[in-house]
C-alpha cells in the first residue's frame, strides 16, 4: 500500500508537470513512470515495454533514484536517455546518453525496406543492404532482424552513434550479419566490392534546415547531436548525394529508399524521376497522408 501511494503521487506529479513533444507521442505520464520505475530497479526498459510489465518492489535507495530520474525527466532530459532504451519495430534498442533517439515515424522507412526485400529477394541467399546515416543502427538492424537473408552495412559520421550501433548488433546477436563504420555516406564502401552488387540502400538522413535546427525544442537541442538534424541551408543536400551516387552501388532493379521531411517528398520524387538511372519512383505516405518515404529502383 505504501508503494501504491508513492506511485499515485509520482504519477500525479508527472501528469501536472511533464511536457511530451509531438514526435514522441508514444510516451505518456503513466508509461514514463513505469519505464523510470523499472530503470530504478536495475532493469531498464522503454515505456512501451514497461507499461506491459509488472512493477517490482523498490528499496528506499531505488525510490530515491526514481525521484531523481523523474525530476530529470520533468526538467527536459529525454526519457530514452534516462532509461537508455528505445522501442523500435518491436525491438528494444540501447540508446546511450547524448545520442539521437529513433522516432516512431522512421518505422515507415524500415517497413518499406523489409517489404521490398521480402517481395523481391525472398529467394536470394544473401541480400546486401547499405544504411547511410545509420545512427545507432535502428533501421539496419530492424532489417537484419526481420530479413534473415540480409547482411547490413551502416555508415555514420558520428562515432558515438557507430559505437552504439555495434553494441546493438551484439545485443540482438546480429554482429555476424552487420558491419558499422564511422565514415561519411558511401565513402567506406568503395573498398568493399559493393558497387553494382547492392540490393537495397536505405537512409534516414538529416533533413532539417540550419535555421530550423536552431529553433528546435530544448529537449532536443540540449541532449541530441546537431549532426543528426542539421542538413544545411536548404535541407536537401544529402538527398542529392544519395540520388547521384546510389546507382554506382545498386544492382539492376535494386532499391533506393529514404525518409524525407514534411513538404520535401514531391520535390525529391520529381528530382529522381528526372534522373535517367531510376524507374518506379513511389511516394509513400504516413498515416496522416504526408509523403515521408521515397522508393525507387535502378533501371
Amino acid at each position: 500500500m505504501v508503494q501504491e501511494n508513492i506511485y499515485k503521487g509520482l504519477l500525479d506529479k508527472l501528469e501536472k508537470n511533464l511536457t511530451i513533444l509531438p514526435d514522441k507521442m508514444e510516451e505518456t505520464p503513466k508509461n514514463t513512470l513505469a519505464a523510470l520505475w523499472h530503470t530504478s530497479s536495475g532493469n531498464p526498459m522503454s515505456p512501451i515495454l514497461a507499461e506491459k510489465t509488472k512493477l517490482p518492489h523498490l528499496t528506499p535507495s531505488q525510490l530515491g533514484q526514481l525521484d531523481t530520474l523523474i525530476q530529470d525527466r520533468i526538467s527536459g532530459v529525454p526519457l530514452a536517455h534516462l532509461t537508455e532504451r528505445q522501442y523500435y519495430m518491436g525491438l528494444e534498442f540501447i540508446v546511450k546518453k547524448g545520442l539521437y533517439i529513433p522516432r516512431k515515424e522512421t518505422e515507415l522507412l524500415a517497413k518499406t525496406a523489409i517489404t521490398s526485400i521480402s517481395n523481391e529477394y525472398s529467394k536470394n541467399a544473401n541480400v546486401n543492404v547499405l544504411d547511410l546515416c545509420c545512427g545507432i543502427g535502428t533501421v539496419a538492424l530492424a532489417i537484419a532482424s526481420y530479413c534473415r537473408n540480409a547482411y547490413v552495412f551502416g555508415s555514420d559520421i558520428y562515432k558515438p552513434a557507430i559505437d552504439c550501433a555495434k553494441t546493438n548488433a551484439i545485443h540482438f546477436n546480429l554482429e555476424n550479419r552487420s558491419s558499422f563504420i564511422n565514415a561519411d555516406l558511401f565513402d567506406p564502401f568503395e573498398q568493399l566490392s559493393l558497387k553494382n552488387k547492392t540490393h537495397v540502400i536505405v537512409s534516414a538522413p538529416p533533413y532539417i534546415t540550419t535555421v530550423k535546427v536552431k529553433q528546435m525544442a530544448i529537449e532536443i537541442s540540449n541532449h541530441e547531436p546537431v549532426e543528426a538534424f542539421d542538413a544545411g541551408a536548404m535541407g536537401v543536400s544529402i538527398f542529392f548525394k544519395l540520388i547521384s551516387n546510389a546507382p554506382d552501388y545498386l544492382e539492376s532493379n535494386g532499391f533506393l529508399i529514404f525518409e524525407c521531411g514534411l513538404g520535401q517528398g514531391e520535390f525529391l520524387a520529381n528530382r529522381i524521376r528526372l534522373n535517367n538511372h531510376y524507374k518506379n519512383v513511389t511516394e509513400i505516405k504516413d498515416e496522416h497522408g504526408h509523403v515521408r518515404v521515397i522508393l525507387s529502383q535502378k533501371k
